[in-house]
């Protein structure tokens, strides 16, 4: 499959192979999460995977107990970063709903679903959303790991899948965040800014152990699967590689702006230095 602009514009909005290209051992890329704008985590970066081993500990541990009154969450979630806060797996199964139905959704292109699905749908792209499902055939074996949040969000939930990808028959392990508030005792995908103290407390929870860990088992998941089929191995490295040379492209430009703007005279005076623009 031919790696396009269109596909790289499709990556940077945050809207393709998110879980792919954001945890892969050994190719550092830019990373994005849907929906949510740029502006909400300007500094978001590839997370640094520990050592683990190959069996995600998270995977293997039983689904703990749960009393009914654990299946609400507070109207006023802790902010305590002692609190513990372990990763859950499937004990919320209307949020598990609206993930499913936003995979749904978005593998066929239904714009006008996905909008019911947010807090705000300013930030939902008709335009983006109809291309990725070009590219992506479909969200399989979606499974929600879930930490209680803070501020403006109830939960963070934290979905594996694996994506499949058209003219590629292996599915590849995804990771996603979502972060979920609840509106008329109803669970929506939060889109919008963060205030401080909630980003600072999505920044710790991103970081810790049992978050990293399942990073990790993804991680491994994908190797595996890379090396598995030659197809999906071709177009994962072209895709790296267009990534990589469009961030090269980025960076270069601001930094032709940045000495644009420095070489205009100080009096006023219109003249250029006679250079072509880019």
């Amino acid at each position: 499959m031919p790696i396009s602009k269109r596909l790289i514009f499709i990556f940077y909005t945050g809207i393709m192979l998110i879980g792919m290209l954001t945890f892969s051992t050994g190719h550092p890329v830019k990373s994005a999460v849907v929906i949510k704008p740029a502006s909400s985590n300007p500094d978001a970066g590839t997370p640094t995977l520990t050592e683990a081993p190959d069996a995600s500990p998270i995977a293997a541990e039983p689904t703990p107990s749960i009393t009914p009154e654990e299946l609400t969450p507070s109207a006023e979630p802790t902010l305590d970063p002692n609190a513990p806060n372990p990763l859950r797996l499937e004990i919320y199964p209307d949020v598990h709903d609206v993930i499913q139905e936003y995979f749904d959704a978005k593998t066929v292109g239904d714009v006008d679903t996905l909008k019911t699905l947010v807090t705000d749908p300013v930030y939902i792209s008709a335009e983006t959303i109809t291309a990725q499902s070009e590219y992506v055939k479909g969200y399989s074996d979606i499974k929600c790991y879930t930490k209680r949040g803070g501020g403006e969000i109830d939960l963070v939930v934290y979905c594996t899948f694996n994506t499949t990808i058209a003219t590629i028959e292996t599915p590849i392990a995804s990771l996603e965040s979502f972060y979920i508030t609840y509106k008329d005792d109803k669970p929506m995908i939060f889109s919008g800014i963060f205030s401080e103290e909630t980003q600072a407390l999505l920044s710790r929870l991103d970081n810790d152990e049992d978050v990293t860990e399942l990073k990790k088992s993804i991680s491994d998941e994908i190797d595996r699967a890379l090396e598995s089929d030659p197809a999906l191995k071709d177009f994962w490295n072209k895709l790296i590689n267009a990534v990589n040379s469009n961030d090269s492209q980025d960076s270069d430009a601001e930094t032709g702006s940045e000495t644009a703007d420095n070489d205009q005279p100080l009096d006023g005076d219109s003249e250029t230095d006679g250079q072509p623009q880019e």
